[in-house]
């Protein structure tokens, strides 16, 4: 008896979960889950046992250079459902060698006895190591400088737990992939959202003495626009692309010319171009937009400010 009462108890809890996790995105499509809500749907997770790994936003100025386990697991799933999406080229993922890297970790540590107060048996190493790769090779230094990466300090680890996200799409594959969440009407619409997040982070940029909190926020709401646009038709995807555009025309002139970068970085993926190893094409006018940043940022740049110079 008792295993068949824990059924409609394990349904009740996953439909919940659906539920709140579609009311979530679809309420809030250009921002990234709170923790004190990614703690609550984790609960209904285990109780639902979908096998639905949530992972929390770490803090950059306490982070002690460890992942969990579940962060490789999250990064598994996202790889099974974003396999050669543009999300996954947008941002440069090998998500075939993130799988290996999921089946080796695992097969290393069923092997292996684990040890009282052993560290690597509550952490993973591999997707760590994987983080630090990625956060050493990315810049978002403006043009002209040296885009000399400066390894130490909040930012930098700020740049390695960004790529975490980056590769788990911070809790948005595992709602869609083991959760079910599908948003009415469709993922265009979420994309167009979150994108107007974009830009009105974007506008706050302008004249700001300490931009960069702004511009990861916004990197955040971008990197939420690329992942529900990856979701859609290819049809679709050239529409909402449309869309992005028109919808940056509309803004000032300053949102629309910084914005131009990342849009036209867009567009080259959805197009099946790709970036250079430095996150950049044509000549520099494609960019891969990321948030956090040791080397200054090219989001921050005033471009009224070259204007000014050329008139």
């Amino acid at each position: 008896m008792g295993a068949v009462e824990q059924r409609p108890v394990r349904g009740d809890r996953a439909l919940l979960l659906r539920q709140l996790g579609e009311l979530a995105v679809r309420g809030f499509p250009g921002t990234i889950l709170p923790n004190p809500l990614v703690r609550e749907l984790g609960v209904l997770a285990r109780q639902s046992e979908l096998g639905a790994p949530l992972v929390e936003e770490l803090a950059a100025d306490i982070f002690m250079d460890a992942f969990g386990p579940k962060f490789l697991v999250a990064a598994g799933i996202a790889g099974e459902l974003l396999g050669g999406s543009v999300y996954e080229r947008y941002y440069g993922i090998d998500y075939a060698a993130v799988r290996e890297l999921a089946i080796a970790e695992a097969g290393g540590s069923a092997g292996r006895p684990e040890k009282a107060g052993s560290v690597t048996a509550r952490t993973s190493p591999g997707f760590m190591r994987l983080c630090a790769e990625r956060a050493a090779s990315a810049s978002s230094a403006p043009a002209g400088s040296s885009g000399v990466s400066r390894g130490f300090g909040v930012a930098a680890n700020g740049k390695v737990i960004e790529q975490s996200q980056i590769l788990t799409t911070h809790n948005l594959a595992t709602l869609v992939h083991r959760v079910g969440i599908a948003p009415e009407p469709g993922w265009a619409e979420p994309a167009r959202r979150a994108f107007g997040t974009v830009c009105r982070l974007t506008a706050r940029v302008h004249h700001t003495a300490r931009p960069y909190s702004t511009i990861k926020d916004a990197a955040y709401a971008w990197r939420q626009s690329v992942f529900h646009l990856s979701l859609c038709t290819p049809a679709e995807q050239r529409g909402v692309l449309a869309d992005l555009g028109a919808e940056a025309a509309r803004q000032p002139a300053h949102v629309a010319a910084r914005l131009a970068p990342a849009l036209a970085g867009l567009r080259l993926v959805v197009e099946g171009g790709a970036f250079e190893p430095d996150g950049t094409a044509d000549g520099g006018r494609a960019r891969r937009l990321l948030g956090w940043t040791t080397d200054g940022h090219w989001l921050a740049a005033d471009p009224t400010a070259v204007e000014r110079k050329g008139s």
